[in-house]
C-alpha cells in the first residue's frame, strides 16, 4: 500500500528556466550521463518505449528533455543503471531531483524515489501521494481492528470518504487510479474465485466503464480480475478453445469466448484473450506456432488499434528467445571503426556468452570455452561479453589470459542488451544458427550439468551434421 514511487519535496533547487511540456531534471550523482524518458507502450508486456533523451550537464548537473503527450502517462526517467516513476500530465512542465539509488542491483536497474520542486497540488503526482498517504493514517488510526479481520469493512469506509472527498476533482486519470487502488484491494483482500463475488467485482468496475488502457493501476487491476487460464475453463468450453487454436482461428476463439457473461464486451473479450495467449504460450508446447499465428493476425486485424499493439507486443516478446526466431541485436565494438553485428558471423554458428571476472563459475567455463574453440571454431564463433561493472577488471582479465583470442567484448553493465535477452543471472548462454537465428537459448553451458550434459555434445552433432563422412556423402549421390 505504500508508495515507494514518489516522493514530493518542495526544494529550493537552482534549475535551469525551462519551458512548456518540459522536464527539467537535477541529477549531480550522474554527470555526463545519457538520461531517457520512457513510458509504457502497454501493461500486458510492460513494452517501454524512448519519448524523450537528454544528458547531465557538467555545468550545472541539469537535464532537460522536451515531451509532448496529449493524456496522463506513466513515466520512467532512466538515467545509467538507476530508474525513477512518475506521472506526465498534458501541458505540464516539471522540475525534479534525480538522486542516486541506495539499493543497487546487479543485473537489474534499481529504483530510486523522485523529488519534485514546485509542484502544484492539483498536479497528478501530489494528488496520488496524498491519497497514498492519506490511506496510510487511516490505517495505521485503524490497525488493531483491521488485524482482527475487519479490514474490508474499514477499506468500504475509506471508499466512503474517498469518493466524497474526490466528488470534486475533474481529473479522470486520478478518480479511475483511486477507484482501481480500492477495486484491487478489495479483489486481493476479499477474494476474487466465487461466481457471486466475480459478478458483483464485474458489474461494479469493470462493466459500466470503458477500457483504460493508460492507467496503471486499471490495467493492473484488470490483470489481476481475468487470471483464468484457457485450460481453467469447464471441459467443454476447453475443448472449444483449444479446438480454436488448433485451427489458428482467432475469430472462433472470440465467438467461444463470448460465452463467458464476463467477456461481452469485445474489445475487452480481445485483449484477455490476447494476454491469455502469451501465458498459454508456455504451457502448450504443442500449438506455440498457432498461438504465434493467431496473435499475428490480430496484430493486423484487432478490434482497437491498441489491441494491435499488445497483440504485436505479446508476440515479439513470447517468441523473443524462441528457436527459429532471429537473435536480439547487437552492436558490439572490436575498435572504433570496427562494428560486430550477427551479420559478421553469418554462415557460422555463433556460442554467445555473458560473463563476469567475479564470477567463479563463470571463469570455469571460460577457460573451458578456450579448449573447445580450436576444436569447433571452423564452424562455429565463439563471442563473449563481460558484465563486469568495473571496466578495470575486463583489463586485468584480458592481461592474465592472454591465449583466450576469440571475440571477447566488454559491455558493462548494458541494460538494453541484458533485457533483450532476459539476463537475470550470470552466466547465460545461447546458440544462434549461421543466418542469425535463435538455435538454443538459453544453451548448455561448457560445464556439464546435472545430467552430465554441456554444449560440447550439442557443438560436436552440429560439426558432425556439417561435416559427413566421406562414404556418406558418396552414397548420397
Amino acid at each position: 500500500m505504500k508508495n515507494s514511487l514518489l516522493v514530493i519535496l518542495f526544494l529550493n533547487l537552482s534549475l535551469v528556466g525551462y519551458g512548456q511540456n518540459k522536464l527539467v531534471g537535477y541529477a549531480p550523482e550522474f554527470i555526463g550521463e545519457n538520461v531517457t524518458l520512457y513510458t509504457y507502450q502497454d501493461y500486458v508486456t510492460m513494452n517501454r518505449i524512448a519519448i524523450g533523451e537528454g544528458i547531465v550537464n557538467a555545468e550545472d548537473s541539469a537535464f532537460t528533455i522536451s515531451l509532448q503527450t496529449n493524456s496522463t502517462i506513466k513515466g520512467v526517467i532512466e538515467i545509467g543503471r538507476v530508474e525513477g516513476s512518475l506521472y506526465l500530465a498534458p501541458k505540464t512542465d516539471y522540475s525534479v531531483y534525480f538522486p542516486a539509488s541506495t539499493d543497487p542491483s546487479s543485473y537489474q536497474n534499481s529504483e530510486t524515489n523522485i523529488y519534485f520542486s514546485e509542484l502544484d497540488t492539483a498536479d497528478i503526482n501530489y494528488m496520488v501521494l496524498q491519497y497514498h498517504q492519506w490511506f496510510e493514517t487511516f490505517v495505521m488510526y485503524n490497525e488493531k481492528d483491521m488485524a482482527r479481520g475487519g479490514f474490508l469493512a474499514y477499506l468500504d469506509t475509506f471508499k466512503g470518504y474517498a469518493a466524497e472527498a474526490y466528488k470534486a476533482v475533474e481529473d479522470p486519470f486520478f478518480i479511475t487510479y483511486v477507484r482501481y487502488d480500492i477495486a484491487e484491494m478489495e479483489q486481493t483482500y476479499g477474494g476474487n474465485r466465487s461466481s457471486v463475488k466475480r459478478l458483483e467485482t464485474f458489474l461494479n468496475y469493470i462493466e459500466p466503464f470503458p477500457v483504460y488502457y493508460e492507467n496503471d493501476r486499471y490495467m493492473k487491476f484488470l490483470l489481476a480480475f481475468y487470471d483464468k487460464e484457457f485450460r481453467e475453463y469447464l471441459p467443454v468450453t476447453e475443448a472449444a478453445i483449444m479446438n480454436a487454436i488448433y485451427r489458428k482461428s482467432p475469430t472462433l476463439l472470440m465467438q467461444t469466448l463470448k460465452s463467458d457473461i464476463l467477456l461481452t464486451n469485445p474489445t475487452l473479450r480481445e485483449l484477455v484473450m490476447i494476454d491469455k495467449l502469451g501465458r498459454a504460450f508456455y504451457r502448450e508446447i504443442d500449438f506455440r506456432p498457432n498461438i504465434v499465428a493467431i496473435l499475428d493476425s490480430v496484430s493486423n486485424h484487432a478490434n482497437s488499434e491498441v489491441n494491435a499493439t499488445v497483440a504485436r507486443n505479446v508476440k515479439n516478446y513470447i517468441t523473443n528467445l524462441e528457436p527459429g526466431y532471429p537473435t536480439p541485436a547487437i552492436r558490439l565494438s572490436k575498435s572504433a571503426e570496427e562494428k560486430v553485428t550477427w551479420a559478421t558471423y553469418r554462415g557460422k554458428f555463433v556460442y554467445f556468452n555473458f560473463f563476469a571476472t567475479w564470477n567463479e563459475r563463470s571463469m570455469n567455463d571460460m577457460e573451458i570455452i578456450s579448449r573447445l574453440v580450436p576444436k569447433y571454431d571452423e564452424d562455429i564463433a565463439f563471442v563473449s561479453v563481460c558484465t563486469d561493472k568495473d571496466s578495470s577488471a575486463f583489463a586485468a582479465f584480458k592481461k592474465e589470459f592472454p591465449t583466450y583470442d576469440w571475440d571477447i567484448f566488454y559491455v558493462g553493465e548494458d541494460e538494453l542488451l541484458m533485457r533483450s535477452f532476459k539476463v537475470t543471472s550470470i552466466p547465460n548462454y545461447f546458440l544462434i544458427d549461421q543466418d542469425g537465428f535463435i538455435f538454443s537459448a538459453p544453451a548448455l553451458a561448457p560445464s556439464p550439468n546435472g545430467e552430465y550434459e554441456s554444449v560440447e555434445q550439442t557443438l560436436f552433432a552440429i560439426k558432425k551434421a556439417l561435416h559427413p563422412p566421406e562414404s556418406v556423402r558418396v552414397g548420397e549421390k
